[in-house]
């Protein structure tokens, strides 16, 4: 790889990394039909918070609940995130990066 193009890679992943910074700091947040689940995602998508509003429910049973499900689906985006990575790597490997 020529020096040019080095430098362009560098800058590039300067980039990358200002940008994943940013992302992590913003935040979107859905609520389904009946306002009963609240999930706020971060720009990486990472579950922030899942908030349930279960009416006539023990409130350590919720927040238990809750935790739970966060835990529990960022594992699983985590899970598909190296899944992925693994697959892109070979076109790193193709890049010769």
């Amino acid at each position: 790889m020529n020096p040019k193009n080095l430098k362009n890679v560098f800058q590039m992943r300067n980039q990358m990394k200002q940008i994943q910074k940013k992302l992590k700091q913003t935040t979107v947040t859905q609520n389904n039909k009946s306002d009963t689940i609240s999930v706020t995602v971060d720009g990486t998508f990472k579950i922030k918070e899942i908030k349930l509003n279960i009416e006539n429910q023990d409130s350590k049973l919720i927040k238990n609940l809750e935790n739970d499900l966060t835990e529990t689906i960022n594992k699983a985006i985590e899970k598909s995130q190296k899944n992925a990575n693994a697959q892109l790597g070979s076109i790193s490997n193709l890049l010769g990066m």
